[in-house]
């Protein structure tokens, strides 16, 4: 019996695997992951987006181990704050301009964004939407300068380069995405 990796191992594979790809290819994965929030948040309503896990049950976190008692709304902000800000210092590190949305760096796991997890289950919605408009017009921007040699740390994974960065959107995005489709499956989702 051969033994699995780690989801860690697995996941920084991917990393590396998909980071090989041209910009064109990411931007393809950016539309994938796009439409894969969207069919997960596919009529939520208000209520369901504030449904937290009761304790009894076993909370399914993400492979980081963050929010195991998230509300969606909470993973959203979390998802939209880390995500923004990594557009940002892509945007750094290739001396373009920064996206719109501007949110302070994130500097440790698990940061999450109260503004954004005020906000309706319609509004994170659009709000999913623009970050990955703007992750697209980034990677657009990227294709004419050229992706930056050099690499910046993640706290799991250590050295990303841009490219690797891009492929972060994806992993991170379908490991929230599962984690919100655990809390769909919890008791008391429908109830909520």
């Amino acid at each position: 019996m051969t033994q699995q990796p780690d989801p860690i191992q697995r996941a920084a594979g991917y990393l590396r695997q998909e980071g090989c790809k041209s910009l064109e290819e990411l931007s393809a994965l950016m539309d994938s992951a796009a439409a894969a929030w969207q069919r997960c948040l596919e009529g939520m309503s208000e209520d369901e987006a504030g449904f937290h896990p009761p304790q009894t049950t076993h909370a399914t976190t993400a492979i980081s181990g963050e929010g195991p008692r998230w509300c969606a709304k909470e993973v959203i902000g979390h998802f939209l704050r880390s995500e923004r800000s990594l557009n940002q210092q892509i945007a750094g590190m290739a001396g373009l301009p920064t996206p719109d949305a501007r949110v302070p760096t994130v500097r440790a796991m698990g940061e999450r964004s109260e503004d954004d997890e005020t906000q309706p289950i319609a509004e994170l919605r659009q709000r999913l939407a623009e970050f990955f408009g703007e992750t697209q017009s980034l990677l657009s921007s990227l294709q004419t300068a050229g992706a930056p040699d050099g690499s910046f740390p993640h706290p799991v994974f250590g050295p990303l380069t841009v490219k690797e960065w891009m492929v972060f959107h994806r992993l991170h995005s379908m490991d929230h995405i599962r984690q919100i489709d655990a809390l769909k499956a919890a008791p008391g989702y429908a109830a909520s």
